[in-house]
């Protein structure tokens, strides 16, 4: 398959590769991307790209050359991940450490996301970047690993970006979920005993791209980005069946009422001081940011 990819007639004053361009980052940095015309993108699928395979690289490098890489590919499938460990590490450290190769050789940037799973929750107070890390599983360890591995580069420049409780109209995610279940049953049993930072992806890629179009991007090496607000799972859910228009009931579980195969941490709470006082990053409420999204879903449901 051709890569496919976005070409603005401006002067550019970046140009990136996009991985894992399908997924659910990277189809927000796909639809975000018209907004930044002065930022070159070249969007790639596994299909076109398969960061575990370095050649790839070099092939795409060669045809259309760019002066860094936004890394959307990851194995993000918390629970599988505790089944198979070799491929979530392959995917999130070691295929990553082959883009951290290259960029080396070409005098590349990377930009990559991480996750507050590399927090264990047993924390009182927001989790700031430099707060000690200590993964509950196989999915934050393997972040975790791939986060070590980009601390050490020589690349030209990193940026690591944090976020949690990703939501957005694309792929597979919570909001999606429970606004298909609110449909077809009158009563949802949804864990209120774990709480977070609800993040939407439009509202994250905004704030990436408007830090690369500003220089600012590299400032820091760890930056975290999560919409304003603090909600449980259970009161997240209520807001998604609210807005939503259902009649749905949901009822608050305990984790212990819930096993999954990994453990979550209860306090994801990440602090993003950082982003919005050094960076001047507004960020917008987690509920009203619920609200663009679900009117995008409804929107593409008429389709």
């Amino acid at each position: 398959m051709r890569l496919t990819f976005l070409i603005f007639t401006l002067t550019f004053m970046n140009s990136y590769l996009v991985t894992g361009a399908v997924g659910q980052l990277g189809q927000c940095f796909q639809t975000v991307a018209k907004e930044f015309p002065e930022i070159n993108l070249f969007f790639t699928s596994r299909n076109e790209l398969d960061i575990t395979r370095s050649e790839t690289l070099e092939n795409l490098f060669s045809k259309n050359p760019f002066d860094g890489i936004i890394n959307c590919a990851a194995y993000t499938v918390v629970d599988q991940a505790e089944k198979e460990e070799e491929s979530a590490f392959k995917i999130n450290s070691e295929a990553l450490q082959n883009l951290i190769a290259f960029a080396e050789e070409k005098k590349l940037s990377i930009i990559h996301f991480s996750t507050d799973y590399v927090f264990d929750g047993n924390s009182s107070e927001p989790y700031q970047e430099e707060a000690e890390t200590n993964p509950l599983g196989v999915y934050g360890a393997s972040k975790l690993q791939g986060e070590i591995r980009l601390l050490k580069t020589s690349c030209k420049n990193v940026s690591i970006i944090r976020t949690s409780w990703l939501f957005s109209p694309f792929g597979k995610n919570f909001v999606k979920t429970i606004a298909h279940l609110a449909k077809e049953k009158k009563e949802l049993k949804v864990v209120e005993d774990q709480r977070g930072r609800p993040t939407y992806g439009i509202d994250l890629v905004r704030a990436v791209l408007s830090l690369i179009s500003n220089k600012t991007i590299y400032r820091f090496p760890i930056l975290h980005y999560a919409n304003k607000g603090i909600c449980s799972w259970k009161e997240f859910a209520e807001a998604i069946v609210n807005t939503s228009g259902s009649e749905t009931k949901v009822l608050g579980v305990s984790s212990s009422d819930y096993p999954t195969l990994a453990k979550r941490p209860k306090y994801s709470i990440l602090d993003t001081e950082r982003i919005e006082r050094e960076l001047k990053i507004e960020i917008p409420l987690w509920n009203e940011s619920l609200k663009k999204c679900l009117q995008i879903l409804k929107s593409n449901e008429s389709l």
